[in-house]
């Protein structure tokens, strides 16, 4: 179940701009409803190829079946649909973002922003996930797919929780950073 949600939100006024090596990943998420719709494993050709930029073709193929493994958990475990942005799109929606930060805090499923970041996607069973999401983590490791965890304040910042303050975000070309004050 993915909803599509027009940019920008008008509850949410962050935008979050997904490195160009996270938006295949995101996209083997976005494209679930249209395999739902028919299954047909063509429609994950796009995303391994453009993940193949990044990294070898084994390791994208890896990457999009655990991806879609955890696609799948997650949307059976969920009790409220997906908010996604288009195909393609660099601009991610919170629950996107929720989600790489989930897949990147599985290295401590037990932090408090791996906790925070599932609360936010309600998964009622994050050991669960967490293995899901490590065996994906592991294989993103294996490849140039850039994402850094934020830390607890930073994911607050961008998800609105707690006093709004002034937010720094500095860009590297290299990889994803976000540097907040919270």
């Amino acid at each position: 179940m993915v909803e599509a949600l027009p940019f920008p939100s008008a509850g949410h006024p962050v935008a979050v701009l997904l490195h160009p090596s996270t938006v295949p990943v995101i996209d083997v998420f976005r494209s679930l409803n249209r395999l739902e719709d028919q299954y047909d494993l063509a429609m994950l050709d796009g995303p391994e190829q453009a993940l193949a930029t990044y990294t070898q073709p084994e390791t994208a193929k890896g990457i999009v079946s655990e991806a879609l493994l955890l696609a799948f958990a997650l949307t059976r475990q969920r009790g409220r649909p997906f908010i996604h942005r288009p195909v393609g799109s660099r601009h991610g929606s919170l629950d996107e973002y929720s989600l790489l930060t989930l897949i990147g805090a599985s290295r401590d499923p037990s932090s408090a922003v791996a906790l925070e970041a599932a609360r936010h996607l309600d998964i009622v069973s994050l050991d669960f996930m967490s293995a899901l999401a490590g065996d994906l983590v592991r294989q993103m490791d294996l490849g140039a797919v850039a994402f850094d965890v934020p830390d607890l304040p930073e994911f607050r910042a961008i998800m609105g929780v707690g006093a709004l303050e002034e937010v720094q975000v500095e860009t590297a070309l290299t990889r994803a950073e976000f540097n907040f004050r919270h």
